[in-house]
């Protein structure tokens, strides 16, 4: 019949998937199984540059050279590695879910690639012996000021120490609790666990704490700081940004006033290289310093048996102590 719409025949228009939904959908399912526990702080830069490049919130309007563009503005005030590793991974990551779970057509950052220029080294990642010397007697004798709070004083008096005995991520050790610090057999430990905030690989770990960290007086500062997070105060939080976090900024930034290290040195991972790397000297068993940082196993037979408590304790044990006025 002339003018008449068969609307049974009309293909119905795609469902409109929000480019915001997309990410908190990814999140959650990877929070389900104990990973992404700080997604959302992490991802939100991205999501809103995103959105605010391509101009609208629509998932299945996105298209390959809206992504190539997003990913060329990056670029203009981003390093490559940022826009690669940060940005453009986590929206690749996303959409893929999002073409497996819901109604999305495609992922326009498939294929999408930030080339990498060779980064020139002049040098090693990790501190030199002389770094962490200065590094950790600038740390023993801080005392703060009358400005700062007490809980980010003893972050600056103690993740360096800590830091430098355990390899841990700077993240890692600015989450600790008063509960984290335990003792079983004898042997005092650290637990880095994912109950704290984030945690890398989303597994727990337990650290034995070095003798040298122990006769400092980290326990009796412990005991005296009680149960709850030892750098930072609890409570609600005012922006997206952990705690932990913050904290781990601040106290950078702190190690990059004190005139120790060059520029292009992170002024806390490198306290992993260097316990890699004094490890290698000591020639003890990378199995067990992979355990210690939370590094994966090698190969299929680096992981048969476990590596406990006591193992760990033989390593720490064998690590030269610093010595510092």
């Amino acid at each position: 019949m002339p003018g008449f719409l068969d609307l049974a025949a009309t293909p119905a228009a795609p469902p409109t998937q929000s480019i915001r939904d997309v990410f908190k959908g990814y999140r959650i399912e990877l929070q389900s199984i104990g990973k992404g526990h700080d997604a959302e702080a992490r991802w939100a830069p991205v999501v809103d540059n995103l959105v605010s490049h391509i101009g609208h919130d629509s998932a299945n309007r996105i298209t390959r050279a809206n992504a190539i563009k997003w990913t060329d503005n990056l670029l203009v005030t981003l390093s490559p590695k940022t826009v690669r590793d940060s940005y453009l991974a986590t929206a690749r990551a996303a959409f893929a879910w999002a073409v497996d779970r819901i109604d999305v057509a495609q992922n326009p950052f498939a294929g999408v690639k930030v080339r990498l220029t060779k980064r020139v080294r002049n040098r090693e990642k990790g501190f030199t012996a002389d770094e962490a010397q200065s590094i950790l007697t600038a740390s023993r004798n801080y005392a703060g000021s009358a400005k700062e709070q007490p809980k980010m004083t003893a972050a600056k008096q103690w993740v360096p120490l800590l830091g430098a005995y355990s390899g841990a991520r700077v993240g890692e050790l600015c989450q600790l609790r008063g509960e984290d610090v335990r003792q079983d057999d004898g042997i005092h430990y650290i637990r880095i666990t994912p109950e704290a905030g984030t945690v890398k690989s989303g597994m727990f770990r337990d650290v034995p704490l070095h003798d040298h960290v122990v006769g400092e007086g980290f326990l009796d500062f412990v005991k005296k700081s009680g149960s709850g997070p030892l750098f930072y105060r609890s409570g609600p939080r005012r922006g997206k940004t952990s705690p932990a976090e913050t904290v781990a900024g601040r106290l950078g930034k702190w190690v990059r006033t004190l005139g120790v290290i060059p520029e292009g040195i992170q002024p806390s991972h490198a306290w992993r290289h260097r316990l890699k790397t004094v490890g290698r000297e000591l020639g003890v068993d990378p199995r067990v310093l992979d355990a210690i940082q939370g590094h994966a196993a090698r190969t299929a037979g680096d992981d048969y048996g476990d590596v406990t408590l006591k193992a760990k304790l033989v390593l720490i044990r064998k690590l030269p102590r610093y010595e510092f006025e």
